[in-house]
């Protein structure tokens, strides 16, 4: 990894600083939130609340990876970097943050957990795709690092082609995959072949959807050897 690869990471990492902090305190506060609630309707009949972290720690990694495009390369480009080392930057960012937000994200869901059971409060559960196997803090880590990891590389690419050609080829974008989802949707097989997933679903699973992620990613240095300094959005 040379210097300037380094510099990259190290912006990338102090500009969305305040960002990553609000994103925790809300998280934190919905949380604390929640769980006092939940312990003042323990007493009532079926009163249970539902919580998965992965909802907000997906979304926001997303959200992360879209923005960085228009707000991030031009930056880069400015600042006399080499698109092969933007692309390579952006590579082991993607995976330092993923690692980071699914190391933080479980040890606080572990952290509430012990709390919830110290206090007992029975009627607070969480959620995690890692309940479809050996639900363990490793094993929801190793999950969410590689899933959102795939977010990441997915709407990076996303963001890339709003870059590229501007809102309209965005929006025909996203409209086509609006269109094959509810294809799928209407014909059923889309719906078939996540029922049939659901069972057989083990490590090899979000291994592969690692690897999807790392060939998405692949495929968006063919954008960032084209990109310039002026964007469309």
């Amino acid at each position: 990894m040379n210097n300037q690869v380094k510099g990259l990471i190290y912006y990338y990492a102090q500009d969305m600083k305040h960002q990553v902090k609000i994103f925790w305190l809300i998280l934190i506060t919905i949380t604390v939130a929640t769980s006092i609630m939940a312990y003042f309707l323990m007493d009532v009949a079926d009163s249970q609340f539902f919580w998965a972290f992965p909802f907000a720690t997906y979304t926001n990694v997303a959200i992360i990876a879209f923005q960085s495009v228009k707000k991030d390369i031009p930056f880069g480009l400015k600042m006399g970097a080499i698109r092969k080392n933007i692309f390579l930057s952006y590579m082991y960012f993607f995976f330092g943050y993923s690692l980071f937000i699914a190391v933080a994200g479980n040890t606080l869901q572990l952290i509430f957990e012990r709390l919830l059971n110290l206090f007992g409060i029975t009627n607070y559960i969480f959620g995690h795709p890692a309940m479809l196997l050996s639900d363990t803090w490793l094993t929801r880590t190793v999950i969410d690092t590689f899933v959102m990891f795939f977010l990441m590389a997915l709407l990076f690419i996303i963001g890339l082609i709003f870059y590229h050609f501007g809102l309209l080829g965005g929006r025909i974008t996203l409209g086509v995959l609006l269109v094959v989802t509810m294809y799928g949707l209407f014909e059923g097989w889309l719906i078939e072949a996540f029922v049939n997933l659901i069972p057989d679903v083990s490590m090899l699973t979000f291994v592969t959807i690692f690897l999807i992620g790392i060939g998405l990613y692949l495929i968006s240095y063919l954008f960032i050897r084209r990109v310039t300094v002026v964007r469309k959005v």
